[in-house]
């Protein structure tokens, strides 16, 4: 009954002493509201791309968060800090390992000596044990450092989800743009030929001067110019929308990307800030993972400091010997062994205070990151109202002119048919609705890439509380 003290000395040790500082967020003072008026609470937002109401931008998103290139990078990442984290854990735990001996020879005795010159062989088969006791909490820290660093990595493959979505997003909006201004200019040219025509015909009969005549081609001229353009940038939209989905190199270049709905039919959703604005620490997956970082940078401290006390070791040795190693089973010695030693730190000439202050100074490091996404996500936010509501002016304003416009063109075409307009001013009042929808194009794409901002900046419906609660598989 006496050896059971002895085999329990290692949990009484144990975590004993604890070296790391007790960690405390660090504070910001936070605002009361986001504005003039308080912002209403966030819906469940968790998949907030479906709000467009485009299944083809659902089915995009959905192939870029499986097949992007960065989330897979993201993902490895993760696995790794899973892997240091389990190297971590069973580094607290007591190594068992078999070992096994054959040795086969004579003793050479003097001759006088009755004994004979007999050849030997001895065996041994049995178990090692060997064991650090923790008693500053070294191993400790480093496994709760490690477990940090699995949920900084979880937070980070959620970040890189939320903007590969927005990216994705945005690029998906971008080309549905360029489709919609593509079409306008070319039905600009159809109808600015047909308006040159028309005055040159005037020309040619007086009742036109030649300056109108050049007014028309300039115009003309700046259309068909404008649609090279439209038409590079609807390539390389489509090109990087291709990278970001990660398709093939063949993909890329002879697979034409897929549309969905119309620019002007995709609903423009208008998300929100919490209610109340320190939940953004909650919601921003970046934030919380810079914040694990500084937790991991905290246990790295005590860590660090472990190496100013002596290190413990246990080792035990058990097993069975003979003289015959084909008869082991018929053993005729037994034996174990229990053993420890010590190791203290007598002068290192610095080495060990340096690693203290290293730690110390990558601490401080990772509060100044903390900070720093903090303000960031702030100014996002601050930022993507602002953006939100002029975005929604801007779109409301060029929409009504864009109405207007198609009504007069309305109004001319009456006119027409009861002979008080001609066709030239048909054709121009074509080509100042054109202008408006061009116009309200653009701002439409500024609705829609708003509001994405927006999503990205108050997270995109994460919860840093559901991977506290996941597995650290």
């Amino acid at each position: 009954m006496k050896r059971f003290p002895i085999l329990l000395l290692p949990a009484v040790l144990a975590g004993c002493a604890w070296l790391a500082p007790t960690y405390h967020r660090p504070r910001m003072p936070m605002p009361d509201k986001w504005g003039a008026t308080q912002a209403a609470t966030m819906a469940d937002d968790s998949a907030w791309w479906r709000g467009y109401g485009d299944p083809v931008l659902d089915a995009l998103v959905a192939e870029a968060q499986k097949n992007n290139d960065d989330l897979a990078l993201a993902g490895s990442r993760l696995q790794q800090a899973r892997a240091q984290y389990k190297y971590a854990f069973a580094n607290q735990l007591p190594s068992i390992s078999v070992a096994g001996s054959d040795a086969y020879g004579r003793l050479h005795l003097k001759d006088d000596f009755p004994a004979p010159h007999k050849m030997s062989n001895l065996g041994f088969v049995g178990g090692m044990l060997n064991y650090e006791v923790d008693l500053w909490g070294k191993n400790a820290s480093l496994s709760k450092a490690a477990k940090a660093g699995v949920r900084a990595a979880i937070y980070g493959h959620a970040a890189a989800r939320l903007s590969i979505a927005a990216a994705t997003a945005k690029l998906y909006f971008s080309l549905r743009a360029l489709d919609s201004e593509r079409d306008i200019v070319q039905r600009t040219i159809q109808t600015q030929t047909e308006l040159l025509a028309l005055v040159q015909r005037q020309h040619e009969v007086g009742a036109v001067d030649a300056l109108a005549v050049q007014n028309v081609t300039e115009q003309l001229d700046a259309a068909q110019a404008a649609l090279p353009d439209i038409e590079d940038q609807r390539g390389k939209a489509e090109s990087a929308l291709a990278v970001m989905l990660g398709r093939s190199p063949r993909q890329i270049i002879g697979q034409a990307m897929e549309r969905g709905r119309d620019i002007n039919e995709l609903v423009v959703p208008i998300p929100t800030p919490p209610d109340i604005p320190s939940t953004l620490l909650e919601r921003r997956p970046d934030i919380a993972m810079h914040e694990q970082t500084l937790i991991a940078s905290n246990f790295n401290i005590g860590f660090a400091r472990a190496a100013y006390f002596p290190t413990i070791s246990l080792a035990s040795l058990a097993g069975v010997n003979n003289i015959d190693i084909d008869n082991l089973y018929r053993a005729t010695t037994r034996s174990w062994t229990l053993a420890a030693s010590m190791a203290a730190p007598v002068l290192d000439f610095g080495r060990t205070a340096s690693g203290v202050k290293l730690a110390r100074a990558e601490k401080n490091e990772q509060v100044i990151l903390y900070k720093q996404s903090i303000r960031a996500a702030f100014r996002e936010v601050h930022d993507a109202l602002l953006e939100q509501n002029n975005a929604h002016d801007r779109e409301q304003g060029d929409g009504d002119r864009e109405t207007a416009a198609g009504k007069n063109v309305e109004l001319m075409r009456l006119r027409l048919e009861q002979g008080y307009s001609s066709r030239l001013d048909v054709l121009s009042a074509q080509v100042v609705e054109q202008q408006a929808e061009l116009a309200h194009t653009t701002a439409r794409l500024s609705s829609l890439d708003a509001s994405v901002d927006m999503y990205r900046a108050i997270g995109g419906g994460f919860d840093t509380h559901a991977p506290e609660n996941r597995k650290l598989k």
